[in-house]
């Protein structure tokens, strides 16, 4: 397949997976469509080139079924209140500059009167075009002849970030707009600064290059591979573009400007295209995710350390998983309190500079790769500041340094919500993921947190101080007292949530929860956890469906109740992610293969859609390939040894 398609069918994939069912377009929302070659056929193998008999009936179909394919100032107007958007408003655009949009597109479009867009690589046209495109570009005359017809609007699509750049110590390559360039020689990454200089000469070359070639400057940006961040919007408005259009599936909105869904239009069967008019989103996957973790993986020799993840990787792909919660932090002595981790950044020491390279080997073979990451079992190297920022517990009378396994930080202090933000802006800056997995770590038993900042604050809001020995007399002071603190983890995790995306701005956001806290809501004042809370507030919530970690006498039985729990509740079982326990750790001991698939049968037959199980080793074949994947694989019929 032609290298380019290659490159475009990856990052096509790293925006590709929705787990919200749509609706049907409402006032004031369009669907964009992205189209780029329309040749008279498409090569063998090039699935984003459109054979003109099949474009024809596609303009056909919009025609004749209530479609109104609008400009781009159509929906600048209705932006501003002068012009409502028709019913089943679509913006139709065009990647590159293809020669097919001169000779066939255009005269197809005027014919039936419907507006399109152009976007085009500045470098492409002014100097060399890659190799290997289906059919040539456009030159510069002839892009200003379609620019003058009254239907068409040129846009820019870089100047010169269609392309990969290497983003880490391995080689990986990833979308230079939205990936921070390392250079092998001073083994250095780009800062944000010199990032954000590097887009900004590039958005302004290109104005200045259609000011030179075209007379005037482009409107809108078209991201290449559909790759973006908060970043790159930014700097694109300041450079005086008015809206940008990712390739994220779905309905767009005149509310929002700044990062419009584009639909990528695929050389598929006409029922294809049309579902997609009406479900951009299409069926939510169900979730098969294996949790990983990078410490079996890890050898101080990065040569064995990348064979080691090629052997992870061959298992991944023979069980068939959809989902990666990769570990992100460095825990190898199995304490739950991190301090270090495998990827670049200025909190933490870095054990080995490995996370993007494994998340981006897993991706490119259609995994989502969420980073597993701790919320407060943190430990600073500043060990003053990692002691005056624990969490404190009451025991015996007294206020203490928290005593239970995870060591955390306070939640309640803006210094840990900085440093912990900032950790988390560092793995999303330097690694292509799709999500975040929020450790088990984020909770606060109910002897938890005295610290004075959490004190202090809970009297800020509700007028009164916390007196601990109130806490066991009076009930309702200790609901209020648990609701408040489950209500400041998940605060705490939204702070996080910010950092992440502003450079993944479309990631997902997963946490773990107690399994005895879906089994039994009044366990919120155990933990300051609660599941109605957390179906609100994350895409998914990971249940650790554990029963031989709780010892409960029928497992089965436990994990039939939890799946009638979630179906229950509102989007319950469309967030909730069973994972299963496939070690005990009571025991130090595998469980039985068979017990373990039981229990997943357990999930499925009740109603459970999304499956995860923990812990994996690839090295011994625990848990054995050849049983497990009997429900773990995403294929719809079982595996067959």
């Amino acid at each position: 397949m032609l290298k380019r398609i290659l490159v475009i069918s990856l990052v096509l994939f790293l925006s590709s997976f929705h787990y919200v069912v749509s609706a049907a377009m409402k006032p004031g929302e369009f669907i964009v469509l992205c189209y780029h070659a329309v040749p008279l056929k498409a090569l063998p193998g090039d699935t984003f080139s459109i054979p003109q008999q099949k474009f024809v009936e596609q303009m056909e179909y919009l025609r004749t079924h209530g479609y109104h394919p609008v400009s781009f100032d159509d929906i600048l107007m209705a932006r501003k209140g002068e012009r409502a958007l028709p019913e089943k408003a679509v913006l139709l655009t065009f990647d590159d500059g293809y020669i097919s949009y001169r000779d066939f597109v255009v005269p197809v479009l005027e014919e039936l009167g419907y507006p399109s867009l152009l976007a085009i690589v500045g470098n492409f046209i002014e100097h060399a075009s890659p190799e290997g495109l289906p059919e040539p570009l456009m030159n510069w005359k002839q892009i200003r002849e379609v620019s003058s017809r009254k239907l068409v609007e040129v846009v820019s699509h870089s100047y010169d970030l269609h392309k990969g750049v290497k983003y880490n110590p391995q080689g990986n390559e990833a979308a230079a707009a939205t990936a921070v360039a390392y250079n092998p020689d001073t083994k250095t990454y780009e800062t944000e600064e010199e990032y954000s200089a590097r887009l900004e000469a590039d958005f302004i070359a290109q104005k200045n290059l259609f000011k030179e070639r075209l007379g005037f400057a482009p409107r809108a940006m078209v991201w290449p591979y559909g790759r973006f961040n908060q970043i790159s919007v930014e700097i694109a408005k300041k450079t005086g573009i008015i809206s940008t259009f990712t390739i994220e599936r779905g309905f767009s909105g005149i509310e929002n400007l700044d990062a419009l869904d584009r639909n990528m239009v695929e050389n598929t069967q006409m029922e294809q295209f049309i579902s997609m008019l009406k479900d951009p989103l299409g069926d939510k996957p169900m979730i098969r995710a294996m949790q990983v973790d990078l410490d079996l993986v890890y050898d101080p020799d990065m040569d064995l350390m990348d064979k080691n993840l090629g052997k992870l990787i061959d298992r991944l792909v023979a069980m068939d998983v959809n989902t990666v919660f990769l570990q992100a932090f460095a825990d190898p002595e199995g304490t739950g309190n991190i301090k270090s981790v495998y990827f670049h950044n200025s909190i933490l020491p870095v054990r080995a500079d490995f996370f993007s390279h494994a998340a981006h080997q897993m991706a490119i073979r259609k995994m989502m790769v969420y980073a597993w990451m701790p919320v407060l079992s943190i430990e600073l190297p500043d060990s003053e500041l990692n002691e005056r920022l624990k969490v404190r517990e009451s025991k015996d009378g007294k206020v203490v340094p928290g005593t239970s396994w995870y060591r955390r930080l306070t939640p309640f202090s803006t210094d840990t919500a900085e440093l912990v933000r900032k950790l988390y802006e560092d793995l999303a800056f330097h690694s292509q993921i799709h999500g975040i997995l929020f450790q088990d770590d984020a909770y606060l038993t109910d002897y938890e947190d005295f610290h004075p900042e959490a004190l202090n604050k809970y009297a800020e809001r509700f007028g009164s101080d916390v007196i601990i020995s109130d806490l066991d007399k009076d009930a309702g002071l200790a609901e209020k007292w648990a609701r408040y603190k489950t209500e400041a983890l998940i605060d705490f995790t939204n702070i996080l949530k910010q950092g992440v995306r502003r450079y993944r701005p479309v990631a997902r956001f997963a946490r773990n929860l107690y399994g005895i806290v879906i089994e039994n809501p009044e366990a919120e004042s155990w933990f300051a956890q609660d599941y109605g809370l957390f179906l609100k507030n994350y895409d998914q919530v990971v249940v650790m469906a554990y029963p031989q970690m709780e010892e409960v006498k029928s497992p089965s039985e436990w994990l039939k109740t939890m799946v009638g729990r979630a179906r229950v509740m509102p989007q319950g079982l469309e967030k909730t992610v069973f994972k299963i326990q496939t070690y005990n750790w009571k025991k130090e001991e595998w469980i039985n293969d068979g017990t373990v698939l039981e229990e997943m049968r357990d999930i499925l037959s009740s109603g459970g859609s999304h499956l995860a199980y923990y812990p994996d080793n690839y090295r011994e074949d625990r848990p054995a390939l050849n049983k497990i994947k009997l429900e773990m694989s995403t294929k719809s019929y079982p595996f067959i040894p």
